[in-house]
């Protein structure tokens, strides 16, 4: 990338061209491109309106239009918004420039010309709320009420742009109570203590006793009993009730159990009601810490459940328990559909092998070979056999496919790293082919490493079986060289990265975790201050691929060492934290199997993490021609 800006630079000193679009070389073009950004950003909007002409033929002059049009909507009329819409009708920001169109109508108060613009309704809250308003100032008032309702009844705030629909939408008369005490109960279910406080104020005078109760209940949720007591039996009550019943379970689940005959009396609850009450218990008491007498009352919840995930948690304990009598008892008390999974499968088979029935067990372990996945090549390894991945063959590329627009926007993109966009870009045109089209993207991705995009394909298009794409040898060079001298194989740190990014180097979690290893910025200043890693300042640089693998496996290093070169707990810890599995050990205490332990992980998202890696490695593993089982024979031997 330096050597990239090095060239820039000394692209400066090219003579700036004016005029009409030029036919000159992509890199001319991409020099002047470079120019027009870095003026917009130093806010010298002579030199950009002098060079914007000279780009019409540039893939991503689109862009810029819409950055002009972006910052100049107040000035712009429905025909000149129409017209880009018209002639870019591909070009994924042009969904939020309608949206943000709309909006600015509505600024000018230009009902009509807002229901032209946008004669169907848009799908952008803040939009939407002013189309409904439209609708209501230009007459259609019952149309704009539905909407209204529609909208405002959510559990989540909504943006200061539909104040003006609500509050026309209350003066009507049309907010009422029983509405809002609907909202409450959405809001309730989200958690959202201020949205219930505030819709609990609008409440009417003569519904005072329940808005004061409501919001007693939500910020205290031991006081649910008191609510049902004050509060007369009705949906709203009893599902309030229900609501705030599931919270104190989880904080006191014995005082829970025993207040659930009084709950149903004074709420007149259902049978159906008071089961869910007794769920929400039984969801606690699935630790070792149990009576005798709670045990049974929650295994007599559990066998009086329609809830799959509840049974399900239930086999997870007997499996967890080492329990091979509750195991029985509990699979064969899952729905037909459920029992079906492959993890369900593979435990009945288990469970065959043990009373001897080699045969019907070998039956279910070859049939689930055939699927794709852990369970699969666990299956595989089982029987002891070798696990037949089934690779779809992407069909040649065809030339018309990849000379539109879009793939020279993408190509563009991918150009200038600015991976998100072009993922953005990817997948709209991805979306809009038919399979064999999106198969042949796939393969157009792969061929010029454009691995993130190969990838968005393969899940864009459900395309299972596509494993080259799905899993391109990414970043190859940079993963063996920072993994030479490690224990972790490179097949291994790649999986990581896989499942973590899908090779997206500018990824970016929602806690902060960045790049295509999901660097915790935490982390990275630990594992560089540890390991003296050279070079690094600050956590932007873990948007850069190179700085991000680096640090990326060294940090899978320590703790795959921290837990003996094993693959199972040290992707757990790269996931949920080394503390964890330390616990999760503590817990098992040698009585389980590696599969086992996989499948008794408490956290959903870290056992499916565990799995996908796993899984993943073998993909990697293929393609790098060191095919193996699954899992190596330390991992599989050993008791965890």
């Amino acid at each position: 990338m330096a050597d990239k800006w090095r060239f820039w630079a000394a692209g400066v000193c090219l003579a700036i061209v004016t005029g009409t679009a030029h036919a000159d070389s992509l890199d001319a073009q991409r020099t002047r491109y470079l120019q027009i950004k870095q003026a917009w950003d130093n806010k010298q909007m002579d030199q950009v309106a002098q060079l914007m002409p000279t780009l019409r033929d540039y893939p991503l002059y689109p862009y810029l239009e819409y950055r002009e049009l972006a910052q100049s909507l107040d000035q712009q009329s429905s025909f000149v918004i129409n017209d880009f819409i018209k002639k870019n009708p591909t070009l994924p920001p042009v969904r939020a420039l309608s949206s943000s169109f709309i909006n600015e109508l509505a600024r000018r108060e230009d009902w009509r010309g807002l229901l032209v613009f946008s004669p169907t309704e848009p799908k952008p809250v803040a939009a939407r709320c002013n189309w409904y308003y439209a609708k209501w100032a230009t007459g259609e008032e019952q149309v704009a009420w539905k909407g209204a309702k529609t909208i405002w009844l959510r559990g989540t705030s909504l943006p200061p742009g539909c104040d003006r629909l609500f509050s026309a939408w209350q003066a009507a008369g049309e907010q009422t109570p029983i509405t809002t005490l609907e909202r409450i109960r959405l809001a309730m279910v989200a958690g959202n203590s201020n949205l219930v406080n505030f819709l609990a104020d609008q409440l009417p005078e003569d519904y005072q006793t329940i808005a004061s109760a409501v919001k007693d209940l939500q910020n205290n949720p031991q006081n649910v009993e008191a609510f049902a007591r004050i509060a007369g039996p009705t949906d709203f009550t009893r599902q309030a009730t229900a609501i705030a019943f599931a919270r104190m379970a989880r904080e006191d689940a014995e005082n829970a159990r025993a207040m659930i005959p009084t709950l149903v009396r004074l709420q007149k609850m259902s049978e159906q009601e008071e089961q869910s009450l007794k769920e929400a218990v039984a969801w606690r008491l699935m630790g070792s810490d149990v009576t005798t007498e709670q045990a049974r009352w929650r295994d007599d919840v559990v066998m009086r459940s329609d809830s799959d995930a509840l049974i399900e948690r239930r086999v997870r304990m007997s499996l967890g328990n080492n329990d091979r009598r509750g195991l029985n008892t509990w699979i064969a008390r899952l729905p037909v559909e459920t029992k079906q999974k492959d993890e369900w499968q593979y435990w009945q088979a288990d469970l065959l092998l043990e009373q001897g029935r080699k045969e019907e067990a070998d039956k279910i372990l070859r049939g689930l070979m055939q699927e794709r996945g852990f369970y699969p090549m666990v299956a595989a390894q089982r029987l002891g056999v070798a696990y037949p991945l089934q690779i779809d063959e992407a069909p040649s590329v065809e030339r018309s496919l990849t000379q539109g627009p879009e793939i020279a926007r993408v190509r563009e993109l991918m150009y200038w790293n600015m991976d998100n966009l072009a993922r953005t870009e990817w997948s709209y045109l991805v979306g809009s082919k038919s399979r064999s089209q999106q198969q042949q993207l796939a393969r157009y991705a792969y061929e010029q490493n454009w691995w993130v995009l190969s990838v968005q394909a393969t899940i864009s298009g459900k395309l299972w079986n596509s494993l080259k794409e799905r899993f391109p040898l990414a970043y190859q060079e940079q993963f063996k060289r920072y993994t030479e001298g490690k224990a972790i194989p490179v097949s291994y740190a790649m999986a990581i990265a896989r499942q973590e990014s899908a090779w997206n180097p500018k990824a970016r979690s929602p806690v902060g975790a960045s790049g295509l290893m999901q660097v915790m910025p935490a982390t990275a200043q630990h594992t560089v201050k540890v390991y003296s890693l050279p070079g690094y300042s600050n956590s932007s640089q873990l948007l850069d691929a190179e700085t991000n693998i680096q640090i990326g496996t060294q940090y899978l290093e320590s703790v795959y060492q921290q837990f003996g070169q094993n693959r199972i707990f040290s992707s757990a810890a790269y996931n949920a934290g080394p503390s964890r599995v330390r616990t999760w050990l503590g817990n098992s205490a040698g009585r389980l199997d590696a599969v086992a332990f996989i499948e008794t992980i408490p956290f959903s998202e870290t056992r499916n993490y565990v799995k996908n890696v796993l899984a993943y490695d073998a993909y990697y593993r293929h393609f790098m021609r060191q095919s193996d089982n699954i899992l190596s024979d330390g991992e599989w031997q050993r008791r965890y």
